[in-house]
């Protein structure tokens, strides 16, 4: 990669492989139709249609799940960069709504787009596909905690999570960090009330365990929380060992045709 590119989602999968100019090429068409989103505003109503997937450009988003009494879950965290909408894709409505954590700015882009990705672009996308499978893994550890861990074992798990997903897009990322969430939705993520997630802070916070600065945190026993939650980082590494090579030229470009399915013709860089 020899261009200067600013996305956030190239900074995320750049951590993993060094992308082309090409395949940032690609990404830079998932990411040309930028939309602002305020804080609060639905991105994805439960049964609403769905015909794509969405670049989360920056900000945060969450998926939420509520129930008949007015109580709400918050099931996923979105970072900035992230990819909304991949675990959907072989469904045509939403399942469960998506709303804005802060303000930002998504890039929908429809799904007849993707099928380049898989002719011209076959290692981006077993990228893709890769970093969707560590998110799920992810998924899947904070699943188990909320099973089986008490409560202050819970919130830890919560934070390390976040870090590490984070420093995904940061390889410079220590151990502060930005929370954007009150009390009350900490407690819909890992499934507390927010007087027991107050009482737990404070009780980190008179053990010198963090140190928080709203909206960030500072861990200073990471090493220690680590070990009293068993923490696996499902982000530290990722086999590449069986991705197709990368292609300098697509295959569509090479033979004149167009380059991401749009009407617009490309000339090979």
């Amino acid at each position: 990669m020899s261009k200067n590119y600013e996305s956030c989602l190239i900074s995320r999968l750049s951590r993993f492989v060094t992308l082309t100019d090409h395949e940032c090429e690609f990404i830079a068409e998932l990411e040309k139709d930028e939309q602002p989103r305020s804080k609060g505003r639905p991105v994805v109503n439960l049964g609403q249609a769905t015909d794509g997937i969405m670049v989360l450009k920056w900000g945060w988003a969450v998926v939420k799940a509520d129930s008949s009494d007015g109580r709400s879950q918050i099931l996923r965290v979105y970072l900035p960069g992230e990819v909304m909408g991949l675990a959907e894709l072989g469904s045509s409505h939403a399942n469960h709504r998506i709303v804005m954590q802060t303000d930002g700015a998504i890039c929908p882009f429809p799904r007849k787009g993707l099928a380049p990705l898989l002719t011209d672009y076959p290692r981006l996308a077993a990228l893709l596909m890769s970093v969707g499978s560590l998110d799920q893994i992810a998924l899947r550890h904070h699943a188990s905690c909320l099973g089986s861990m008490d409560a202050t074992r819970k919130l830890k798990f919560f934070l390390l999570q976040l870090r590490s997903r984070l420093e995904v897009a940061n390889a410079g990322l220590g151990n502060r960090f930005q929370v954007p969430f009150s009390q009350v939705e900490i407690g819909q993520a890992v499934g507390l009330t927010s007087i027991y997630v107050n009482k737990l802070l404070k009780t980190f916070v008179e053990a010198e365990e963090i140190e928080i600065d709203r909206p960030y945190v500072r861990l200073l026993a990471r090493e220690q929380w680590e070990k009293d939650t068993e923490y696996v980082n499902a982000f530290v590494s990722m086999d590449t060992s069986w991705f197709p090579p990368a292609t300098h030229a697509p295959e569509s470009v090479r033979e004149g045709g167009h380059k991401t399915g749009s009407e617009k013709n490309t000339e090979p860089a």
